[in-house]
């Protein structure tokens, strides 16, 4: 009996509520990838990193159908982006690596750094989520696989109220996961 391979990479912040394995039949059939903040490094060959290996390994793979990356609210990273608190060295090249510091102060206006509420952190990590989606989009072999039409690049986004929401490229914004997303925006 051969083991069936992953069909789904999964990359989501350690902090995530939402459980990977809940979107499908069998756990087996994801290959997980976890960091704060659910960072994707843009991909340069020449880094030495796990997360950059790992992503390019699981792209390798020959039953990979779909590739997720999925934040939440209350996100560590994106108050760390959003406030002039001190963080570890570590911490800070990390946000730096993330590129997101930009995206996530823009969606929140001139009140980065002011106490938020959470439909402004939200609207932050969101905006971080879709940095780390662009930053994934530039993997070799993703782009092949979505052009070829087997394979999917999604975000999702998990707010306070428990619901999934999944990005829909086509709207341009975030729309319930029960809400069927047409196939020309997957």
């Amino acid at each position: 009996m051969s083991k069936e391979l992953p069909k789904v990479l999964f990359i989501s912040c350690t902090e995530s509520r939402l459980a990977p394995q809940r979107l499908v039949a069998d756990p087996e059939q994801i290959y997980e990838v976890r960091n704060i903040g659910n960072i994707v490094l843009p991909y340069n060959p020449r880094i030495v990193s796990g997360d950059i290996a790992t992503i390019e390994y699981a792209l390798t793979l020959p039953d990979l159908k779909d590739v997720v990356i999925s934040g939440h609210s209350d996100c560590a990273v994106v108050a760390a982006l959003l406030s002039q608190k001190s963080v570890s060295s570590s911490m800070r090249r990390w946000l730096f690596v993330g590129n997101s510091r930009s995206a996530s102060r823009e969606a929140v206006g001139a009140r980065a750094g002011a106490d938020l509420d959470a439909e402004a952190c939200d609207r932050a990590a969101r905006a971080h989520l879709l940095t780390q989606l662009a930053n994934l989009a530039g993997y070799p072999g993703l782009e092949s696989g979505r052009r070829g039409g087997d394979l999917r690049l999604r975000a999702l986004f998990q707010p306070e109220t428990g619901a999934t929401e999944i990005y829909s490229p086509r709207d341009n914004s975030f729309v319930p996961l029960t809400r069927q997303v047409p196939s020309a925006a997957r």
